[in-house]
C-alpha cells in the first residue's frame, strides 16, 4: 500500500475563481483515472458545491475562503470542501433522494453530489469551520492474499478473550483482520478503511462487536448490518484472525451480537453464506435460519484457501439468503404474483408463520423509489418505497442504465410485498428479463420484501454449492426462473 497523494487548494468564495477550483478537481480525478463521466460528474458536484459555499457560507459579498485538500489513496479519491463561514446544521437539509427538492431549496443540487460520489459526509469543526466531504472508490481488482503468505503468520499463545462492542480506536486492528483474511476480496470496501467502518457505527448503520484478548489485540470481529430502517438486520463482517482460529471465536461473537439484536427488538437476523462452497450453510442452518432467497452474482469473485476451488472457472460469488427469527412471527398479509405462490407458500411454511394471499391491485398514491450503484461490486440496486404500476417505464430505464451506463453485473429490483402492486409491478419486471431471486422477510419498512434480480454476465449454477435440503428446491425454482427471463429477453436461448 502505498502512501497517499495529497494537494491542497485555497482560493476565494468568488464566482471567477470557479473554473479554477473544477480544473482543480478534474486534474485529479484524471490522474486517480477515474472515467470520462465520473470526472464530469464531480465536476458538477464541485461547482454546485462552491457556489453554495459562496452563498450561504458567505453571504452577502462576505470575504471568505475556500479550502479544497484533495487525497489519492490506493483505493480512493477523498476531496474535503473547508469553510470557515457560517455555522449550520446538515440535518435541516433536503434529503438527497427528496423527489420535492428544488434548485431553491437545494435538493437537485445534493442529488448532483450524492450521485458523483459513493459517500458524502459533512463534519463541523466548531470554530475551525465546516466541511463537505466527497469520497470516490477508484476501480481496483481484488487482491487475495497470496496462499503462501498463510504459512508466514503464527498461532497465538492462549489467551482468554472478552466479547465486546468494538472502540473507535480498535477499528484499525479490525481493518488489517480483514486485510490478513480476505486480502483486498471482501465486498464491503468500509472494512478496509478505520474511518468508514467507525463512520457506519456512528451512522446506525453497524453493530461492531470485537473479540480482544487480555493485552488488548483484537483477535475477531461481527456486526449487524442495518443499511435501512427496517427492523431486522444482516449478521455479517464475521472474521477472525489467521492467528486465533479454532478457539471458538465465531461461537462466542454470534451468541453475544444475537442477545444484542434481542435487546434492540428486531424481528429477526438474515445470514447470508457464501454458495462456492457449502460449509459455512451448513453452520447457519444448524443456528436454525432457514434458506427464503439467493443473492447470486452478488459481488466479484472470491477465493477460499484450501476449498478445491483453483481449478473451477471464477465467476460471481452468490449468497444464500437465510432468516432467523428471534421472536414468534406475526401472521403475514402479502400480494405475491399468481405464478409465484406456491414458492412462497413454502417459503413462509418454514417459519410457521401464517400466510394470507392478498389480491393485486395499482398504486393509488404517487410511487417512489430508490437507487443505488456499487462501484466495488459492479452491482446496482433499485429500492421500491411506495409500488405504483405506473412508474414501471422510469424503473425499467433506471435498471438499463445502471446496466449499459454504470457497468452493473447484476441488478436487483426489491418490491414491498405489503403493498397491491407489488403482482402488477413484478409481471413487468419479468417481461423485461428479471427473474425470482426470493423472499427477504421484514426487508422493508412496511414488511417483506420480495427480491427479483436481473443479469448482465453469464452465471454457470453447476458452481452454486447448496447445502442439502430446501435450500437446493429453491436454486432450482430460480434456476427455472432465470432460464425464462433469459428467454424472455432472448427468444432464442433455451437454457440458462
Amino acid at each position: 500500500m502505498h502512501a497517499p497523494l495529497k494537494t491542497q487548494l485555497r482560493i476565494p468564495a468568488d464566482s471567477r475563481f470557479l473554473t479554477m477550483i473544477q480544473g482543480h478537481v478534474r486534474d485529479l480525478a484524471t490522474i486517480a483515472k477515474l472515467s470520462p463521466k465520473e470526472i464530469l460528474a464531480l465536476e458538477l458536484a464541485t461547482e454546485e458545491t462552491f457556489l453554495n459555499i459562496r452563498d450561504h457560507a458567505y453571504p452577502g459579498d462576505t470575504p471568505g475562503d475556500v479550502i479544497v485538500n484533495g487525497e489519492i489513496g490506493d483505493r480512493e479519491l477523498r476531496l474535503d470542501f473547508h469553510d470557515q463561514g457560517l455555522p449550520f446544521d446538515p440535518s435541516l437539509l433536503p434529503q438527497a433522494d427528496d423527489p420535492s427538492g428544488s434548485p431553491g431549496s437545494g435538493g437537485l443540487g445534493l442529488k448532483l453530489i450524492h450521485h458523483a460520489a459513493d459517500e458524502v459526509h459533512w463534519v463541523n469543526h466548531g470554530r475551525q469551520g465546516k466541511g463537505l466531504c466527497l469520497i470516490k472508490r477508484l476501480p481496483r481488482a481484488a487482491e487475495p492474499m497470496p496462499p503462501e503468505a498463510w504459512a508466514e503468520i503464527p498461532r497465538a499463545p492462549a489467551h482468554t478473550y472478552a466479547i465486546r462492542p468494538m472502540l473507535p480506536d480498535e477499528a484499525l486492528q479490525v481493518t488489517r483482520i480483514f486485510w490478513l483474511a480476505y486480502g483486498y476480496s471482501y465486498k464491503n470496501e468500509a472494512f478496509y478503511r478505520p474511518e468508514g467502518l467507525v463512520h457506519m457505527v456512528g451512522a446506525g448503520q453497524l453493530v461492531s462487536y470485537v473479540a480482544v484478548t487480555e493485552t488488548g489485540e483484537v483477535a475477531a470481529h461481527i456486526g449487524l448490518l442495518r443499511p435501512e430502517p427496517v427492523p431486522m438486520a444482516e449478521m455479517a463482517v464475521l472474521v477472525v484472525s489467521p492467528a486465533h482460529r479454532s478457539r471458538g471465536l465465531m461461537g462466542a461473537l454470534t451468541t453475544a451480537l444475537t442477545e444484542k439484536a434481542k435487546e434492540l427488538g428486531l424481528f429477526g437476523l438474515s445470514l447470508n453464506p457464501v454458495t462456492s462452497h457449502a460449509a459455512s450453510q451448513r453452520q447457519v442452518l444448524d443456528y436454525g435460519a432457514k434458506p427464503c432467497g439467493l443473492e447470486l452474482a452478488a459481488c466479484p469473485p472470491r477465493r477460499f484457501k484450501a476449498m478445491g476451488l483453483d481449478n473451477v472457472a471464477p465467476q460471481r460469488e452468490s449468497y444464500l439468503h437465510c432468516f432467523l427469527y428471534l421472536k414468534p412471527p406475526s401472521a403475514a398479509v402479502v400480494h405475491v404474483p399468481a405464478r409465484h405462490q406456491d414458492m412462497a407458500g413454502r417459503i413462509y411454511a418454514q417459519f410457521e408463520r401464517p400466510l394470507t394471499l392478498a389480491p393485486p391491485s395499482g398504486g393509488a398514491a404517487p410511487g417512489d423509489y430508490k437507487v443505488s450503484f456499487d462501484r466495488g461490486l459492479l452491482k446496482g440496486a433499485i429500492r421500491i418505497v411506495r409500488a405504483d404500476v405506473r412508474q414501471w417505464p422510469e424503473i425499467l430505464r433506471a435498471a438499463v442504465d445502471l446496466a449499459d451506463i454504470a457497468g452493473a453485473e447484476a441488478v436487483s429490483l426489491d418490491l414491498p410485498l405489503a403493498q397491491p402492486a407489488t403482482p402488477l409491478l413484478c409481471e413487468r419486471a419479468e417481461e423485461a428479463g428479471f427473474f425470482f431471486a426470493g423472499i427477504w422477510p421484514h426487508g422493508a419498512p412496511d414488511g417483506d420484501m420480495l427480491r427479483l434480480l436481473r443479469l448482465a454476465v453469464p452465471l454457470d449454477l453447476e458452481q452454486v454449492r447448496i447445502h442439502p435440503g430446501f435450500g437446493r428446491e429453491l436454486l432450482d425454482y430460480v434456476g427455472a426462473e432465470m432460464a425464462r427471463a433469459a428467454r424472455a429477453v432472448d427468444p432464442r436461448r433455451h437454457t440458462p
